[in-house]
């Protein structure tokens, strides 16, 4: 008899499949030289996780229904510290809008204005935020809210923020007991509601919404990314990929991961389509792997990849760290705006 997977189970997945995920497609990123059918030893995760796992220690030390200010200032913090000491040793591959702004940060620019705003719109935002639907899996709305947040630092841009929203609280809706559609749906209905300043807070009021490099659209980014996902069981990977566009920019990097989850049913389908069929595999690897994480939790992610992932020891303790400060969270219908310190 299988056993069922509970909370715990589905938000370790989301710490180890991030991590996993992005491991995967680290080999490959913006190169079609070979397939990867495995996790090496040597396959080690990127800038996604690093900055993952700088935003799970803010959560752990700051908790933002304590002090939302305090946990911003605690991510700003340690974006910095990555910035000269990365989470395993090394620099993998950052984004140039993400070590900018980082950049800015160490200036003493306060990260309400570090963020690159009009043409922020990459992936490095989406890349690392559902961590946060891993605290805030009770609290699904407020996960939307503060995954959106963690955008702001480096990626002040609706379209930005509005994808690691979603990302979030889709993680944190699974983790709750949300069929993986489900959880999209909610997600894209919040995000939908983003003029709301409890569910969106931040974004630069003075760039235009609408298209265009230069703007913001929040109707693009929900209506690419549930295309996508809909209509990911019938559609032509190769029509899909030349319609999604480049997978740098969060729309299209949150869209994919949300394709292959649409057409996956285990951990491992997910995660190897998804990063064979990106350019930049490591991040569609790690959004995919996050939330596929959720889906089937850590007991459905292969054993020797598990094994195989660095720095294990630190992932699983973090994911722990996560679930006991998630666990005494009070759930979505408890948690009043009222009570947040902003």
């Amino acid at each position: 008899m299988t056993k069922p997977i509970d909370e715990k189970d589905r938000l370790f997945g989301v710490v180890l499949g991030q991590a996993i995920g992005d491991a995967l497609g680290h080999p490959i990123e913006f190169s079609k030289n070979y397939v990867v059918s495995t996790l090496e030893p040597n396959n080690l995760f990127t800038d996604d996780t690093q900055m993952f796992c700088a935003i799970g220690e803010a959560l752990v030390s700051n908790p933002p229904h304590v002090n939302e200010d305090s946990f911003m200032e605690a991510v700003a913090a340690n974006f910095i510290e990555w910035r000269v000491n990365p989470l395993g040793g090394t620099h993998r591959a950052p984004g140039g809008t993400c070590m900018e702004a980082v950049r800015r940060l160490g200036t003493g620019i306060p990260w309400t204005d570090s963020g690159i705003k009009g043409q922020g719109k990459g992936n490095g935002t989406a890349m690392r935020a559902a961590v946060v639907g891993a605290a805030y899996w009770k609290a699904p709305e407020f996960a939307f809210r503060i995954g959106g947040l963690t955008s702001v630092p480096t990626h002040n841009n609706l379209e930005a923020i509005l994808g690691a929203a979603i990302v979030a609280s889709t993680c944190a809706y699974i983790i709750g007991g949300y069929t993986y559609l489900e959880a999209l749906a909610q997600s894209l209905r919040l995000a939908s509601d983003w003029q709301n300043q409890f569910l969106v807070p931040s974004y630069p009021q003075d760039v235009p919404i609408g298209g265009g490099n230069d703007a913001q659209s929040p109707w693009y980014t929900i209506g690419h990314i549930a295309a996508a996902a809909i209509s990911a069981p019938d559609a032509d990977v190769t029509v899909f990929r030349e319609i999604n566009g480049n997978d740098g920019a969060v729309v299209p990097a949150v869209a994919a991961a949300m394709f292959w989850n649409s057409r996956g049913s285990n951990y491992s389908d997910v995660t190897l389509t998804a990063v064979n069929n990106s350019d930049d595999c490591d991040t569609v690897g790690a959004i995919a792997g996050a939330i596929a994480g959720a889906r089937f939790g850590v007991s459905g992610i292969r054993a020797d990849w598990t094994q195989a992932i660095e720095l294990r020891t630190y992932l699983y303790d973090l994911a722990q760290r996560l679930w006991l400060v998630g666990k005494d969270v009070k759930d979505e219908n408890e948690l009043d705006e009222s009570e947040i310190e902003l």
